[in-house]
């Protein structure tokens, strides 16, 4: 503010104070014509500096808010209106004035807030409150399905693989074989829960690779007509730029597809289902970065998933993407849809986006980081050559889970390969330097009591350098990101295994054709 004026006269005080202050502070004559003005209001008004604010002749403010009659100045007051800027624009802004006495006039002190900024700032304060809330569900179911999927996936491959080969021995034609196949039916299920699970609390057995968005979309295009179904009008839309992203490639399958899934059963009449895969920049002001202040600023695949169909009310989109929140009826739904996808697209560090209406439909923006490697993913290993002894191969097996250790040794013996059993890592490291020379591949558990896998096959390693290894896990947590870190040639065997993944996993990991 100015300086240089009677201790009384409002235009003097702090001229610190005043260019500290969030708010836009000015000094007006009765009929709106400024006196005096900070930079903020300045540049509220639409002026680049104060001074050319000041200078500008047909600058008015409006009337005086509280009133210039009275001999004694009101108390301050305040009112929400509309400020008209430089450039004609308007802007919403609680306005405070008071009356005082300066330079021998009455003179009107105000201070101008503009609601626009602070309602954005509250908009993202409630965003960022309502992402911390379901950060904080996803970490609980994290923690639950966690807590039971190492146990529960060594309990499934029980069931489903001694299931097969006991449907494999009766005649096809056995009445028995019905109620196998319903036992399986629901181990799969069991199973593929289990995998939901830990997908929507990013605790997935993942493998990334780098992915162009655009061919995922494009190798799903005749599965997602048969699933939308012909009452649908399916339109796709690729973008002329690279998509590549680092993911997993079947949980970018399940993305799409649960959304195409949940976007055909709003629209129960028809409709039509839009799919969008294309690059953008998410950027400086002008660009999508004003659509998506949430978003950081960079280069982004972008998956675009809208409907024609009923659409949300505001209480079930604010709630959509919560583990077990479903609108569906009972046996229909288990709620777990979006938030898989939710899961998937935060564990390959991207952003979602959702904006529905009732009878307006759906669309789901998802941004995924581009990617500049060319490569696979880090998982990605040189191929072997063959091991020494024939087709086959040593294998040592080794789990806390006896019932495991013996199917899997079990299955591999069927097929041709010489298996060594271990219950626990103690008995594997004293059998392989028993056995010093014939241990072609270590397929091993990855949490274990006496030691976890990865401690156990970087000391089996040291025994034998050429050791292969194969890691099976149904959960990783943390637990998987040290061994292959440490052993990038390892391989990783997803749990429930079947006897058809355990035998391609471990002909992979011995350098055959899977």
């Amino acid at each position: 503010m100015s300086s240089g004026r009677s201790s009384r006269d409002p235009v003097e005080h702090s001229p610190l104070l005043a260019s500290c202050s969030p708010a836009g502070l000015y000094v007006a004559s009765l009929d709106g014509r400024l006196v005096d003005c900070n930079e903020v209001l300045a540049r509220l008004l639409g002026y680049g500096s104060r001074e050319d604010a000041l200078a500008a002749a047909e600058l008015a403010l409006g009337g005086c808010v509280a009133g210039g009659a009275s001999a004694k100045p009101p108390p301050a007051s305040a009112i929400e209106t509309c400020l008209t800027r430089r450039d004609g624009s308007t802007v919403r802004v609680l306005r405070t004035e008071a009356l005082t006495e300066g330079r021998g006039e009455r003179l009107v002190v105000g201070a101008i807030v503009d609601l626009s900024s602070s309602r954005c700032t509250e908009e993202r304060r409630r965003e960022l409150s309502e992402q911390l809330r379901q950060a904080q569900k996803m970490e609980a179911v994290g923690r639950l399905a966690g807590g039971i999927a190492h146990d529960y996936n060594n309990l499934l491959a029980i069931i489903l693989n001694y299931t097969s080969l006991v449907m494999e021995e009766l005649d096809e034609q056995s009445p028995v074989q019905k109620d196998l196949a319903e036992i399986k039916s629901a181990a799969q299920r069991a199973a593929s829960l289990t995998r939901q699970l830990l997908t929507v609390s990013r605790r997935g057995l993942a493998q990334p690779v780098v992915l162009d968005l655009r061919d995922v979309v494009r190798g799903m295009e005749g599965a997602l007509r048969a699933v939308v179904g012909g009452g649908v009008d399916l339109a796709i839309a690729l973008g002329p730029s690279s998509c590549r992203v680092l993911a997993d490639a079947g949980q970018i399958e399940q993305v799409v597809m649960n959304l195409a899934l949940n976007a055909r059963d709003a629209m129960q009449d028809g409709g039509r289902l839009s799919i969008e895969a294309r690059a953008v920049r998410v950027g400086a002001a002008g660009s999508l970065h004003d659509a998506h202040p949430a978003i950081p600023p960079g280069r982004y695949a972008r998956l675009v998933v809208g409907d024609t169909g009923s659409g949300m009310s505001d209480d079930v989109r604010t709630r959509a993407f919560e583990p077990f929140f479903t609108t569906k009826p009972r046996g229909k739904g288990t709620g777990l849809g979006l938030a898989t996808v939710y899961g998937i697209v935060k564990q390959w560090r991207g952003f979602i986006e959702l904006a529905s209406q009732p009878g307006e439909g759906t669309r789901v923006e998802i941004y995924l980081p581009l990617s500049a490697r060319a490569a696979a993913s880090r998982r990605g290993r040189a191929p072997h050559a063959a091991p020494r002894r024939g087709e086959g191969g040593t294998v040592l097996v080794t789990d806390d889970e006896d019932a495991v250790v013996t199917l899997a040794s079990r299955i591999l013996a069927q097929h041709g390969y010489t298996t060594l059993t271990a219950r626990g890592p103690g008995e594997a490291l004293r059998v392989c330097e028993a056995q010093r020379g014939r241990v072609d591949l270590l397929l091993t558990d990855v949490l274990m009591p006496e030691m976890s896998g990865g401690e156990l096959a970087e000391r089996l390693v040291k025994l034998r350098p050429d050791l292969r290894v194969l890691f099976m896990s149904g959960y990783t947590g943390d637990a998987l990101d040290g061994p292959l870190a440490a052993r990038p040639d390892a391989a990783v065997l997803g749990k429930p295994f079947t006897a058809e993944s355990l035998l391609r996993a471990v002909r992979r990991a011995l350098g055959g054709a899977a």
